[in-house]
């Protein structure tokens, strides 16, 4: 399935994600206000999965789940689902996205973030882990 990053000129400041199982018709620029406007396409082995990933990263945004509503700008939004960390294949970007340089870093720095946090976790499971085995060499008294 593919996931869809999409604007609306006519509600500004509101970008929505949402998942279909067809390959996206053509984008083409429309001078009604009214039509959505595709920012991203990209396909996922895996789209339940996707969108969960990308509601959990734009999770301080979501104004609607049933519509998929967020209050964030494309940049933001294509950032987070490229980021996510499931094979995928890009589809589509929109050309003034992808000539903009703050999108690569943007993706950077969420995969480094949630790179951290995964060592951070790692941490913690090896700790526990350790202490286990030492809580297990010393006999309770």
């Amino acid at each position: 399935g593919y996931l869809i990053v999409e604007t609306r000129a006519d509600q500004a400041g509101l970008v929505r994600i949402y998942s279909v199982d067809h390959q996206p018709a053509q984008v083409s620029e429309s001078p009604d206000p009214a039509m959505p406007r595709i920012r991203y396409a990209a396909s996922f082995g895996s789209l339940d999965v996707a969108l969960m990933h990308a509601q959990t990263a734009l999770h301080g945004c979501l104004i609607d789940v049933e519509a998929g509503l967020y209050r964030t700008d494309p940049l933001t939004a294509v950032a987070a689902v490229d980021a996510i960390d499931l094979g995928h294949q890009v589809q589509y970007l929109d050309p003034e996205l992808a000539a903009n340089p703050r999108l690569s870093a943007a993706i950077e720095q969420r995969r480094t973030r949630r790179r951290w946090i995964n060592r951070a976790w790692n941490a913690v499971g090896i700790l526990a882990i350790l202490l286990l085995l030492l809580l297990g060499q010393f006999p309770a008294v």
